[in-house]
């Protein structure tokens, strides 16, 4: 152990052998070296016994080694004077007795445990002076640096620092440095430093002289001479036995064993100070929390790693391309199939976040699946736009699996789907297409599957009906929409030959009824559709006769109106050419018959007829004169069921009666007959001129004051002509 041993040096074997038998007999515990080897401070004598002629030479090579500045050296020599120039602690002869060699050495142990560099207290003021600003400021970073300071300027060391570090971490955490003036903190990585791991592990100093040149720092050696470090001390800092991490000693030339001894303790105690406040402090609490962080992510990593191993033989015989990756969104696994989708090489893309290998709209939509996924839930199939080597953007369906969501990985599956989703886009551009098309036609199309359901009722469907879409679609069945027993007419109609082929049915009218019970005339056709030689569906298309039914019944009355207005047009020229015709025999009849009443005597028997022919004569004449005046067409039911022309509703008014003195006029009427009295005339009925000749000259005979027909001469005067009846 450190300082338990004397070690003897120098001289011949036997020389070295003869102390160290010497002090065995004693109880002094021995070691015989041709040349001192000082690799650790372990290996450290309490003291040093030279013997043998070159005595001289080795105190001075023993003194000149900075780990034995504070180790006493005996010198067993009759040269006395070289040897306490070289700096020997004591002197014997060579020929001093077992007993007082033994004594020797007792009492030059006991000297170097009170003597070294620092005179007997003068580290205790500064003990003191840390304990007091560890006491007031804690682990506050600026009371770990001004100890620090204390500490190396105690030592005579360059410069200082505390490092913390949790157990079985693979970092440590640089807390304070003197050297640091920005006062920054960083994170060291433990094997870059093996005189740090050393320290912890062990829980003793690690002390070298020159840590360029010392086994246990070859590895890192070159990286220390860079720095300008060789002499190196490293003190670990445990509470209750647990190591929270070590504070560093180090200056730009060689030696560090010269703090062995009360050196060593004063940096022992100075540990320990500080390791009672780091214990709960914040810099401590802080580093276990990122420890924590960092071993649970590794500890993930590993596992979900070891996930991906597990299935990766299944990953690379699926057909699909299979992406992982981690809860940040970075590439953990490609799959062959995914290599030959993208174009890209798996080695390019693993460690490369996934955001990249996708088109910019899809980044948000992929981080979304991501974190939907690690939560536990699975996501619908959904498409992405991937980049490729060819500069071009495939469309992928991707699948999700929650199988390595608990070690924070996503595993997404996909297939190249951008030919069929071009296909569907035309397919769903040619749907929307035929869609507007359906619904901007003016009839109402009905389609609905063989179970009765409807499937389709566009706007003109919604027009005729009365319905909204929504409320009929999937809810209301077909034949609710019909009258009853119009819809198994239809199939039967749609199912034969005979109206219009099988599963066509040639336009038919029917009703169908309305959202409010009213039953709507249709003009209808009809179809089956086929699937594969079945029956899938049928469709119906619907022309609304309301409007072409009233324009009908208006056109029927029209008709109706103009036959009439024809019918008396034909019965008001009928009636005029009939007045006409009968007119003139009329005229001649009842001219005659009043002729022969005049020139008759009054007791002829033959005027009682005569005076029914007149009679009946004016009667036929007021019926002409009421054919003549006809504007309309009326009639009344006669014998046999029927009608005749109502001659008193179809004249426009009654005839107008006037006095006439027997002679027949072209303006006047009368009811009565001629015997001294009002007679019923026509206008527009002119007798023939011979009647009027004879009338005439009838008259002159009647009259003889009358003034001639043809001359207007009064009785007196002279008549120049005699008008004759013709025969």
């Amino acid at each position: 152990m450190s300082g338990s041993f004397i070690a003897v040096v120098g001289g011949t074997p036997a020389e070295r052998d003869r102390v160290v038998a010497a002090l065995a007999d004693h109880d002094l515990e021995a070691e015989a070296h041709e040349r001192l080897q000082l690799d650790l401070v372990t290996n450290l004598p309490s003291l040093v016994i030279v013997v043998g002629a070159d005595a001289p030479e080795l105190c001075a090579a023993a003194r000149a080694a900075p780990p034995l500045a504070d180790v006493p050296i005996l010198v067993l020599t009759t040269d006395q004077d070289r040897a306490l120039a070289a700096g020997a602690t004591d002197l014997a002869m060579p020929i001093l007795t077992d007993a007082a060699l033994a004594r020797r050495v007792r009492n030059l142990q006991m000297l170097g445990r009170l003597r070294g560099p620092w005179t007997p207290g003068s580290l205790g003021p500064v003990l003191i002076k840390v304990n007091d600003i560890l006491a007031e400021q804690g682990d506050d970073v600026e009371a770990l640096i001004e100890v620090l300071e204390l500490t190396r300027d105690s030592l005579a060391f360059d410069r200082a620092s505390l490092v913390a570090h949790i157990e079985g971490s693979p970092n440590a955490f640089v807390v304070a440095a003197t050297d640091d003036p920005a006062r920054s903190q960083w994170t060291l990585a433990i094997a870059d430093y093996p005189e740090i791991a050393e320290a912890i592990r062990t829980g003793e100093p690690v002390l070298l002289d020159d840590a360029t040149a010392h086994p246990l720092t070859a590895p890192v050696a070159d990286k220390i001479l860079a720095r300008g470090v060789k002499g190196v001390a490293v003190f670990p800092v445990t509470w209750r036995g647990r190591p929270l991490g070590a504070i560093i000693l180090r200056k730009n030339t060689a030696g560090a064993r010269h703090v062995v001894g009360r050196g060593a303790e004063f940096v022992r105690l100075i540990s320990s100070l500080t390791a009672a406040h780091l214990r709960h402090g914040a810099v401590l609490e802080s580093l276990r929390d990122q420890t924590h962080r960092i071993s649970r992510l590794k500890y993930e990593a590993e596992r979900r790693l070891r996930g991906i191993e597990s299935l990766k033989e299944h990953f690379e015989a699926a057909a699909d391309g299979v992406v992982i990756v981690d809860d940040g969104g970075a590439i953990l696994f490609v799959n062959r199939a995914a290599e030959r989708i993208t174009g890209f090489a798996r080695s390019t893309l693993n460690g490369h976040p996934m955001a990249e290998l996708v088109a910019p709209a899809s980044t948000e939509v992929l981080a979304g699946v991501v974190e939907k996924v690690l939560g536990g839930g699975n996501v619908e199939p959904f498409d992405l736009e991937l980049a490729t080597t060819a500069s071009e953007h495939l469309t992928v369906s991707v699948s999700t699996s929650t199988v390595l969501a608990d070690t924070g990985a996503v595993i997404l599956t996909f297939r190249d789907v951008t030919a069929q989703r071009s296909l569907e886009g035309e397919l769903r551009a040619t749907k929307e297409f035929l869609e507007r098309l359906i619904d901007s036609t003016v009839d109402a199309i009905v389609a609905a599957d063989m179970r009765g359901t409807v499937i389709l009722f566009n706007q003109g469907a919604e027009r005729l009906y009365g319905y909204r879409a929504d409320e009929v679609i999937g809810k209301l069945p077909v034949w609710e929409l019909y009258d009853e027993g119009v819809p198994r007419q239809i199939m039967r109609m749609l199912r034969s030959t005979s109206h219009g082929g099988v599963g066509h049915l040639e336009q038919t009218r029917r009703e169908i009824r309305a959202k409010n019970g009213q039953l709507v005339p249709v003009n209808m056709t009809a179809s089956i559709i086929y699937e594969n030689g079945r029956e899938v569906a049928t469709v119906g298309i619907f022309s609304d006769l309301r409007d072409r039914i009233r324009i009908e019944q208006r056109l029927l009355q029209a008709q109706e109106k103009l036959q009439i207005t024809e019918k008396q047009a034909l019965v008001a020229e009928l009636a005029g050419a009939a007045a006409h015709e009968l007119n003139q025999p009329l005229t001649s009849i009842l001219g005659y018959a009043q002729l022969i009443q005049r020139q008759s005597p009054p007791e002829a028997s033959h005027l009682r007829a005569v005076g029914v022919i007149r009679e009946q004569a004016e009667r036929m004449a007021d019926i002409v004169k009421k054919i003549g005046r006809i504007t309309k067409y009326e009639t009344m039911p006669y014998v046999g069921g029927a009608s005749i022309l109502d001659l008193d509703r179809s004249t426009a008014g009654e005839v107008p009666i006037t006095e006439s003195t027997g002679q027949s006029s072209t303006s006047s009427t009368g009811d009565e007959s001629v015997d001294g009295s009002r007679t019923r005339e026509f206008s527009a009925i002119r007798p023939p001129p011979e009647m009027l000749a004879a009338l005439e000259l009838e008259e002159l005979i009647d009259d003889p004051a009358a003034p001639d027909s043809e001359t207007g001469s009064r009785p007196g005067e002279e008549k120049t002509r005699v008008v004759k009846p013709k025969r």
